[in-house]
């Protein structure tokens, strides 16, 4: 039986308010323990209203209604998938959903069941659909879900223990991992916020060496992020290297720079203010000289 977990909007999520990281660390605790038991299907949040429209039907005539609307209770603010045996699951997992509040108070869910094809009579409508989910189940994605065009791919040496810096500084989450010899790393893959990122450990043989021995990498990832001061202080806690302090940058970011203990080079900002071309090519052409 599958389950839709609706997230009603509040005047914070229509507002644009984004959540902070107590709650999106809440959520994402609570979904990967469903990822973990095989439940989860799909999740995500939803932007506000006033980036949405709704079509309009008044028989064979169709409204387009730019958003946003007006009678928040009635909006959707986000949803969780879920897939499990009966109903009284559903409610036991549901009753242990976060608040989803962005202040922490008043906030409500709503839990429906889908329509499934068995619950139809009979139908050449109904056999073309059942036909339509063979061909789905069995269709091969050319990009998987989850995965970016870009993804980067880290040779560490000790890539176990990279995984577990990179859960204690950047708030990462075990997607899986496969060892190989000596129970080195063939393959591993974290995310960290929405984006993936594929590890492995070094392996001379195999000319897969990281930046220690290659004594430096030319490669920056950059990262975006809620808080680039709370962030950077997390990462040098759990060991991180501050390379370049965090700054207000002229092109709005506030931004700063690590190296993590695999040598690895992480920039991270938050944007914090808009600027026009103009405005950065005066204020580079200044910084240069």
């Amino acid at each position: 039986m599958r389950f839709m977990i609706i997230v009603k909007a509040t005047q914070d999520s229509e507002a644009g308010v984004m959540p902070g990281e107590e709650l999106l660390s809440a959520m994402q605790k609570f979904h990967e323990e469903l990822m973990q038991s095989g439940v989860l299907v799909d999740a995500s949040g939803l932007k506000p209203s006033s980036t949405g429209w709704r079509i309009q039907y008044s028989g064979d005539k169709r409204s387009f209604v730019d958003g946003p609307f007006a009678e928040t209770k009635e909006i959707i603010a986000g949803y969780t998938i879920i897939q499990v045996k009966s109903r009284e699951e559903a409610i036991e997992l549901t009753k242990r959903f976060p608040n989803p509040a962005v202040d922490g108070k008043s906030a409500e869910i709503e839990v429906r069941p889908f329509f499934e094809l068995e619950d139809f009579g009979p139908s050449e409508a109904i056999d073309r659909f059942r036909e339509m989910e063979a061909k789905l189940k069995t269709q091969v994605k050319p990009v998987p879900d989850g995965m970016h065009t870009v993804t980067p791919h880290l040779i560490c040496a000790g890539a176990a223990d990279a995984i577990e810096f990179y859960k204690k500084a950047f708030n990462a989450t075990e997607m899986g991992r496969m060892a190989g010899p000596q129970d080195k790393l063939i393959h591993a893959m974290i995310r960290i916020g929405d984006s993936p990122i594929m590890l492995v450990d070094e392996f001379p043989d195999w000319g897969s060496l990281g930046p220690k021995a290659l004594k430096g990498s030319p490669v920056t990832i950059h990262l975006y992020v809620e808080d680039v001061d709370a962030f950077v202080t997390r990462a040098v806690a759990a060991g991180a290297k501050i390379t370049m302090p965090v700054e207000d940058m002229f092109w709005g970011d506030r931004y700063g720079k690590l190296e993590d203990p695999f040598g690895h080079h992480w920039s991270v900002a938050t944007h914090i203010r808009d600027v026009s071309a103009e405005e950065m090519r005066q204020a580079a052409q200044k910084m240069c000289g």
